[in-house]
């Protein structure tokens, strides 16, 4: 079972970035290989989505759990599709310039020949994939700080 974990910190308080990481509708800006998410259902602690992952090019029709377990501090993602299933734990804590966050990822592949074919390449896939989701979160929210304060007032 392959398992990642990345860090940033970003330089933003905490309830921003939470707030932000915990809107799936951002996910798209930070991850490129999500495609067409859909909110299926709102949750008390979160949501139920659909989506479409591009792995390599093949198309994986996926479903997602978002659970807020503990606002400003931990949330999850479980997701289930064709050929893969995993968990994926997003840790915040505030640092003196921010706040960082620690991401944690365990995936499980299918046991179809093509799924043992992938799972070599899909897991050093999924792991840069990861860890650009964090950069480019920290990059768009920051940025974002950035153009507010420029602003006149």
């Amino acid at each position: 079972m392959p398992s990642f974990e990345h860090t940033v910190e970003i330089a933003a308080p905490i309830e921003r970035v939470f707030a932000f990481d915990s809107n799936p509708e951002n996910w798209s800006r930070t991850m490129a290989s999500l495609r067409d998410l859909e909110i299926v259902e709102e949750t008390d602690d979160g949501a139920r989505m659909r989506a479409t992952y591009k792995l390599l090019g093949i198309s994986l029709d996926v479903e997602l759990a978002l659970s807020v377990v503990e606002p400003n501090e931990h949330m999850t993602v479980a997701m289930e599709g064709s050929g893969m299933k995993g968990e994926v734990h997003n840790y915040f804590a505030e640092t003196a310039s921010g706040t960082r966050i620690t991401h944690q990822a365990d995936y499980e592949f299918g046991d179809s020949l093509r799924d043992r074919l992938l799972e070599p390449v899909a897991s050093r896939y999924n792991n840069r994939q990861f860890k650009n989701h964090l950069q480019n979160t920290k990059d768009i929210i920051e940025a974002e700080i950035a153009a507010e304060t420029a602003r006149p007032a």
